[in-house]
């Protein structure tokens, strides 16, 4: 569910004509935020991929598939669960809620990687 990059083209999708105006006035500022560790896509996490959980909604029409299925190959592929909802639709997936309780349960046991007697958090700089 994270929010992969700027979407520089989101501004056209807003209906009220003055934000719409005010975000294209922003336009240069987004372009630069797309180049900062803000776009998750040119940064690699901290945690093994089996610890992460990309949840997508393939219909949703403000941000699309493009930026998660781009997150999801370059941080290797880690579990990626998609529903067939749009942009908010998929926060009312019955069921969701546990779902992720149980996917969570067995890795909030475990440290993140184990060296000798202590718990190190691994970090990668891209």
């Amino acid at each position: 569910m994270p929010g992969v990059r700027f979407n520089l083209s989101f501004p056209k999708l807003v209906f009220w004509r003055s934000i719409r105006d005010a975000l294209q006035g922003q336009r240069m500022a987004w372009e630069a935020l797309t180049l900062t560790p803000l776009t998750l896509t040119t940064a690699q996490p901290a945690i093994p991929k089996e610890n992460i959980l990309l949840i997508e909604a393939i219909h949703d029409l403000c941000v699309g598939t493009e930026p998660i299925e781009e997150l999801w190959q370059a941080w290797e592929q880690p579990d990626i669960w998609r529903f067939p909802r749009g942009h908010v639709g998929f926060m009312c997936v019955p069921g969701l809620t546990g779902r992720v309780l149980r996917w969570l349960a067995p890795r909030l046991d475990a440290p993140a990687v184990r060296t000798g007697q202590s718990i190190v958090l691994p970090i990668r700089a891209v």
